[in-house]
């Protein structure tokens, strides 16, 4: 693992069933960075369903199984509602959102 190395993927638009696989292969590909902390930025989705937070769930999971942290950034909107309802919000870290993403970062 690298100590204290920081890897984000920012998702944009909508996470749910026709894009979450892409955003699962966006995440393995941070993961195998090896970071100690991988961000996964939310926090500027338009819309986000089950298979989007499932998407967290199985980064979390791998994050845990490697030693690792897992941090998300939920933001005002969408991410932030589903996560709440859910009663997930205390389960992870959550980081306030960035204020300018950086470019070539998103996926939608």
């Amino acid at each position: 693992m690298t100590a204290d190395r920081t890897v984000e993927v920012v998702l944009e638009g909508e996470l749910d069933i026709a894009s979450a696989d892409e955003a699962l292969r966006r995440v393995a590909e941070a993961e195998r960075a090896a970071p100690s902390l991988l961000v996964i930025d939310l926090s500027t989705l338009t819309f986000v369903d089950s298979s989007g937070v499932r998407v967290v769930l199985v980064a979390d999971d791998h994050a845990r199984t490697a030693g690792r942290r897992l941090a998300v950034r939920l933001g005002q909107g969408p991410a932030l509602r589903v996560f709440t309802a859910l009663g997930l919000v205390d389960r992870f870290e959550v980081l306030p959102a960035r204020e300018n993403p950086a470019p070539g970062q998103a996926a939608g």
